[in-house]
């Protein structure tokens, strides 16, 4: 019997089977394939947004190591006019403002014109970062900044090297700060401040950005070098080897910057801008200086070049800003208008509360209060002296001494009347600080005798001297009971009688940040001197000695010790310094050119000539130079001569601190607390001035380390280089040598 199975499904064969199930394992492999394809794409994807978050955060760290020079960073804020869009980093300081891209890419090169990530044209990077920075420049129209300060900035992390693409400047991570300062100072404090605000309005930041521990804290490990950005001429397509040494021929670092490596690159950028920026510069490690709070009378001291002044110059502007009257003072008359015109480069608000005077208008102010001007006539008063000389002075025992009479009229008006004596006991006991040349009891009593033999001469007539106008003004001063002023800044202190430094405490007597004396003894220019403990004055425990030169260069700097480095000096309370002091010095290099010449003609030809070379042919400032002799009457010949060859040239008697494309021409005196480029000493081996007739050892001792120290101040002007002119016998036909130090290094 037959049975019908067509309705019954059939049972694959094991063949079948296998096939079926293979199928399945296909389709399941695919979907892992394509799973796995997924997961790697994601990995990569997040490895490269790691990579490039890491990169980010890298440069930032290297950009806050710059916050004690004046920088700040900003990293990731707001694209103004967008909702979510960022900015990497923005970067404000001396320098501008910067809208920093970060890009941590493997393969980058410049080539034609245009950057490339590997293969692919990576311009629409650029058009994006151009984009922001409209966006930055717009925001800051409101802060008053032009759009040539807002700089577009793409970096490559991990790289070294630099390009310009447009607008764009593309830079390598290893070489960021370097292209940062070396724009320069080009941002006054108070406009950075101004900038922050408006950024931190319009650009808020996106997210709480993770910045990592400060190099300068925790120092990392420098990275193997990454190629450089610029192509080699071999292969145009390729990337130049980490090697490549930077256009300023300095050697290529292997690591980031360090803090002082910065340092001295914002160092070398200010002393790019002309002199009168070059002198309002903070160094960082000073800055602490300049807001520390002091409990009574305090005091900075150091060696030429240790940026004294121009901390006491930061201090008035701090002490200004937060609603100080203060007055800025000392005794030479050039640095009052100067100084004021640097003040106001820095802080034009503030220069308005600060009292720019010498210590003597200060003092003549008082009399005017009094209705006693007129009877201040000094050179009357002198006549005097000249007088009462002839009647007792030249028939004493003073008269056979070997010293020119001037001496004895220095003697009345620093260690006499500078300091107050009223008889002669006092001055018969007193320690003569900075007059060496030693006086018998009977050389006292003559000197003695002069002095009131002066002063009825000068009271008949009813003529005061400056001595006298000191004295009045400090008595005066000593009844109020409350001054004008909040904060007395005294700079070149040493140059003050201790009347003087008298007067200026009782403006402000002990209160606290009130009396801040700045100045070095072995700067001294004027005969005499004083002890604090003479004047009254206590800084115990807030006195401040700068011990790092950051103006001159080596060579300046060892060339000017030497002319001092045998004699000791007084320092105020300081006694018995050495002349050659133990100085750290920030700046290597230098040059010194000694020209040996036979006559005034031929040392005028060669100074002439070097002044046009250095202007000419090095880019020296003619306004960054200055000529310095020790005689007015030799600053008025070196004037004409320099007006007659067609240089420009200004007396630092008209000079007032603004910037001017002439020469300086002074006196050593009137040198003091400047800084010039470049400085030319004619005649340097005529002074000090020889030995002359009739003058005694001692006298002779005592002038010589006085002129000695004036030259030691008008070397120490010179910040990069130094003319020197030595006049000698015309022993054959005149011919000028030249002796050249090491220029300076790459630091």
């Amino acid at each position: 019997m037959s049975s019908d199975r067509s309705d019954v499904p059939a049972e694959p064969s094991a063949f079948g089977q296998a096939v079926l199930i293979g199928m399945e394992i296909d389709g399941v492999q695919r979907q892992i394939q394509h799973l796995t394809d997924l997961l790697r794409e994601l990995r990569r994807s997040r490895r490269a947004w790691e990579a490039g978050a890491q990169g980010e955060r890298d440069v930032v760290r290297v950009l806050v190591g710059m916050d004690d020079a004046g920088w700040r960073v900003l990293p990731d804020r707001r694209w103004p006019g967008t909702r979510r869009a960022n900015i990497d980093v923005l970067v404000v300081g001396p320098g501008g403002v910067f809208v920093v891209d970060v890009k941590n890419w493997r393969e980058a090169r410049v080539d034609g014109g245009r950057l490339w990530r590997g293969d692919e044209d990576a311009g629409d990077e650029l058009r994006k970062l151009t984009d922001q920075t409209a966006a930055v420049e717009q925001v800051l129209a409101d802060a008053g900044l032009p759009p040539t300060e807002v700089v577009p900035l793409l970096v490559l992390a991990g790289r070294r090297g630099a390009e310009q693409l447009d607008r764009v400047q593309v830079t390598g991570e290893l070489d960021l700060t370097r292209n940062l300062v070396r724009r320069g100072l080009r941002l006054e404090p108070a406009v950075v401040e101004r900038v922050l605000a408006c950024l931190d309005e319009a650009c808020p930041p996106m997210r709480a950005a993770a910045v990592g521990t400060r190099p300068v804290d925790s120092p990392r490990r420098a990275r193997p070098p990454r190629p450089a950005l610029t192509p080699t001429a071999a292969t145009p397509t390729a990337a130049t080897p980490a090697a490549a040494t930077p256009a300023d021929g300095a050697p290529a670092q292997d690591g980031l910057f360090s803090r002082d490596e910065l340092w001295r690159e914002l160092v070398d950028a200010a002393a790019r801008e002309p002199i009168e920026t070059w002198m309002t510069w903070l160094h960082p490690m000073q800055a602490r200086l300049v807001c520390r709070r002091s409990s009574g009378p305090a005091r900075i001291r150091g060696a030429a070049g240790t940026g004294k002044t121009v901390v006491a110059l930061h201090r008035a502007k701090y002490l200004a800003a937060r609603g100080d009257r203060v007055l800025f003072t000392s005794v030479v008359s050039t640095l009052g208008p100067v100084n004021r015109a640097l003040l106001a480069r820095m802080a034009p608000e503030h220069v308005s509360r600060i009292n720019f005077t010498t210590v003597d208008v200060l003092a003549v102010r008082q009399l005017d209060e009094r209705g006693e001007r007129a009877s201040y006539q000094q050179k009357i008063a002198e006549n005097h002296f000249w007088l009462a000389w002839g009647r007792v002075g030249l028939p004493s025992v003073l008269g056979r001494l070997g010293v020119e009479p001037k001496y004895w009229l220095d003697e009345i008006a620093t260690v006499i009347k500078g300091r107050g004596l009223t008889s002669f006991d006092q001055y018969a006991e007193l320690a003569r600080i900075g007059r060496s040349m030693p006086l018998q009891p009977t050389h006292r009593r003559a000197v003695w005798d002069l002095y009131e033999n002066y002063e009825r001469l000068r009271t008949a007539r009813g003529v005061l001297d400056r001595g006298d106008v000191l004295l009045r003004a400090r008595d005066k001063a000593r009844q109020r009971s409350g001054g004008e002023f909040d904060a007395v800044i005294v700079d070149e202190v040493q140059d003050l009688t201790c009347v003087g430094l008298q007067l200026l405490h009782a403006l402000v007597g002990d209160r606290p940040d009130g009396l801040l004396v700045v100045g070095d003894g072995q700067q001294s220019v004027y005969p005499g001197g004083f002890t604090l403990a003479e004047a009254g004055v206590s800084v115990v425990g807030r006195s401040t000695v700068l011990a790092r030169n950051y103006r001159n260069r080596e060579a300046i700097l060892r060339y000017a010790q030497q002319v001092v480095a045998a004699d000791s000096f007084d320092d105020l309370d300081v006694a018995g310094e050495r002349g050659r002091r133990d100085v750290e010095i920030d700046r290597l290099g230098g040059e010194i050119h000694e020209v040996a010449v036979t006559g005034p003609a031929e040392q005028a030809s060669a100074l002439r000539a070097d002044l046009v070379d250095a202007h000419d042919g090095r880019g020296v400032r003619y306004g960054d130079m200055a000529l310095l002799a020790p005689t007015n009457d030799a600053v008025a010949s070196w004037e004409r001569i320099l007006t007659r060859a067609g240089i420009p040239a200004v007396s630092l008697r008209r000079y007032d601190g603004t910037a001017c494309d002439a020469v300086k021409i002074g006196t050593y005196h009137r040198s003091k607390g400047l800084d010039f480029a470049r400085v030319y000493i004619p005649d340097r081996n005529r002074f000090p001035r020889p030995r002359r007739e009739a003058e005694s050892d001692d006298a002779y001792r005592e002038r010589a380390a006085l002129e000695r120290r004036q030259l030691y101040v008008a070397l120490t002007r010179a910040r990069d280089s130094l003319w020197i002119g030595l006049r000698e016998p015309a022993v054959r036909a005149p011919v000028a040598t030249l002796t050249t130090y090491p220029p300076p290094h790459s630091v």
